[in-house]
């Protein structure tokens, strides 16, 4: 059963839905388009209540503002089965799995592309299993900001410099973190972190300054596993696994 409120005017939807194994479409398409809550007010969030949601959701055009909260219970299966696209220059982006912070969020799969320039994304994710993949595409000085807790991971990507980088993250480990910081064009980006841990957790600290990179560190087990990474210069591929 899903039950939804969905308002809309001059390139505005306002949501409250709630119900499970819900599928939501949204393409807004023009300058200055807005996703938010009921109320017309762009400090409340769009709220999705349900467990193995799947929402789709693309902007095209300047200056968009998104905020949305995403809020499921699932312990096992899919959670949430986010797309989110925007095409186009100043906009800001705000997501929030289990923005009620009451819930267990398991499996959620994000999927995050953005084309243009001068783009900021802000994610946070409270769950395990999560999959996370963002593209920045055709633009420059694009921000990723994830906070993903499975449990305490935090993840700070910024992209910028050039056309078609991608970074992939999956991460299940406690008390882990990724910084990832790129300037140039054609990276690519692969990371995963799994296992428990030690006492400091595991963390991927990574700089590029050049085009067409490759990149993948796989790290796990129960010990603390620590990469520090420079790379200046192109075409490099590096592939790094730490497991006890």
């Amino acid at each position: 059963m899903m039950s939804m409120s969905l308002y809309s005017a001059d390139n505005s939807i306002y949501i409250d839905q709630v119900g499970g194994s819900s599928t939501i479409d949204i393409t807004q398409d023009g300058s200055a388009n807005k996703v938010f809550g009921v109320g017309d007010s762009e400090g409340t969030a769009a709220t999705f209540t349900g467990d193995s949601q799947t929402i789709d959701i693309r902007q095209v055009g300047g200056s968009n503002t998104l905020g949305i909260d995403l809020n499921t219970t699932v312990l096992s299966g899919v959670g949430v089965d986010l797309t989110y696209y925007i095409t186009g220059s100043n906009s800001v982006a705000s997501i929030d799995v289990n923005g009620d912070g009451l819930g267990t969020a398991s499996n959620n799969t994000i999927d995050i592309r953005m084309t243009g320039d001068y783009n900021d994304l802000f994610a946070d994710i409270l769950g395990t299993g999560n999959s996370l993949t963002a593209t920045a595409t055709g633009g420059s000085y694009n921000d990723f900001n994830f906070t993903i807790n499975a449990d305490d991971t935090t993840t700070n990507v910024g992209i910028s410099g050039g056309a078609s980088n991608v970074t992939t993250l999956n991460l299940s480990s406690d008390d882990a973190t990724v910084d990832i910081t790129s300037v140039g064009a054609s990276n690519t980006y692969s990371a995963t972190q799994s296992g428990v841990g030690g006492v400091s957790g595991m963390n991927l600290d990574l700089t590029v300054t050049g085009s067409s990179n490759s990149v993948t560190t796989t790290q796990a087990g129960g010990q603390d596993n620590d990469v520090t990474l420079g790379i200046t210069g192109s075409g490099n591929t590096w592939s790094i696994s730490q497991d006890d």
